[in-house]
């Protein structure tokens, strides 16, 4: 496969004005005439992609999956916020803000191999903590370090995020009861690695600023989150520039960054369950994510987990791994648990009945209740479980 930059890769028609005002439009004003006719077509529980989905569910499903690929093909960045400024804690109910460090401020030393790049830098952050009114120092239990989804397209880590329920949900009914919420770059504000150097901002922040130890760190990430989550243990697992954190909790992670690439050139089967997740997958967002770097970079293990050659995985930490039964990410998700369990890591595999991806983060839009439910009963008794393991070492 020749390598291709992602500055050189092709760009849509739709990427660039007055075109891509007239894509935004045009997707947007179909709703008019789609969604009453999903209403129609739906009203019949016969039709529905699962017995369980109410009608509001099925419809809320395709206007996601309509709408998603104007975040990659035209460049927008949706609920994005401005990483130069910090939501003020008086606006805030449930956390509190905090600047977070560059990592080489702290220490040169902690960026190595693929955290080096000429081009883009550590920078200044924000974060958000839960909860508002408790401090580190008050504080010896286990702590969560959240990277919000999004695609690396969209989204961001204050509580207003919808994905935050995640976070809200545990703090009030897991054993983790404080939560370091990292806002880092997307892609319109830094390519690759930008956000590998922002998440290990975050966790030097953790164990240097807060004096929290690794030992009592669980890394949690949604979709592009989980990647990040990902990206940043096999970073730490690599480098050895900071000790892995005691547990790593994903949800509907995005794992596999070549197979939508193969998927364009017909060099692979489309994905499982295309037809009924709101997922709507593009190449372009992945490399949007690696900028000027080869594409070959996207089959590293740093970035497509599942391509991981044996060993790889080897002495990683407990994971916790939650998927929709529906979701389009679930066969690569399912690789990535083989070939932990493979290199012998204590892994839990969650699916979640006539769940789509990200099911938990979507709150009430995508089917179902149930799943909410269960996820979270579920990722409580892993933490808990996760504390007994921890309180016998």
């Amino acid at each position: 496969m020749t390598p291709l930059t992602g500055d050189r890769a092709p760009r849509p028609i739709w990427s660039s004005q007055p075109y891509k005002s007239m894509y935004i439009v045009a997707r947007v004003s179909s709703l008019l005439i789609l969604v009453p006719f999903w209403f129609l077509f739906y009203l019949l529980p016969f039709q529905r992609p699962r017995r369980t989905w109410t009608l509001r569910e099925c419809v809320m499903v395709l206007v996601i999956r309509w709408m998603m690929p104007l975040n990659a093909i035209c460049g927008l960045s949706p609920m994005s916020t401005d990483k130069t400024y910090q939501i003020p804690d008086k606006e805030l109910k449930e956390t509190r803000g905090v600047w977070i460090t560059p990592v080489d401020k702290v220490s040169k030393e902690l960026v190595k191999g693929p955290a080096e790049d000429g081009k883009v830098r550590p920078v200044k952050i924000p974060g958000y903590i839960w909860p508002k009114r408790r401090d580190w120092d008050k504080y010896d239990g286990l702590v969560g370090l959240f990277f919000h989804g999004g695609g690396y397209m969209m989204g961001n880590a204050t509580e207003t995020f919808g994905e935050l329920a995640i976070v809200r949900e545990l703090h009030k009914t897991s054993d983790i009861k404080m939560f370091l919420s990292v806002d880092y770059r997307l892609c319109h504000e830094a390519c690759h690695p930008g956000q590998l150097l922002d998440a290990l901002s975050g966790y030097t922040y953790l164990i240097h600023d807060a004096k929290v130890d690794p030992s009592r760190i669980v890394f949690l990430g949604a979709c592009a989150g989980g990647h990040l989550a990902l990206m940043l243990a096999r970073y730490l697992y690599d480098t050895k520039v900071l000790p892995m954190p005691v547990g790593i909790m994903l949800f509907s992670p995005m794992i596999d960054l070549v197979i939508d690439g193969e998927i364009e050139r017909s060099q692979e089967k489309p994905r499982p369950n295309t037809d009924v997740d709101c997922l709507n997958t593009s190449f372009l967002a992945n490399l949007r994510l690696i900028g000027h770097h080869p594409q070959d970079l996207l089959w590293s293990t740093l970035l497509s987990p599942n391509k991981a050659p044996p060993r790889a995985y080897a002495d990683y930490p407990s994971t916790f791994i939650s998927v929709g039964e529906l979701e389009a990410w679930r066969r690569e998700n399912e690789q990535l648990c083989d070939l932990m369990i493979r290199d012998g890591v204590d892994v839990t595999w969650d699916v979640q009945e006539d769940a789509v991806h990200d099911f938990w983060g979507f709150g009430d839009m995508v089917p179902t209740k149930r799943a909410r439910d269960q996820v979270a009963k579920h990722a409580v008794e892993w933490i808990h479980g996760l504390l007994n393991k921890i309180e016998r070492i």
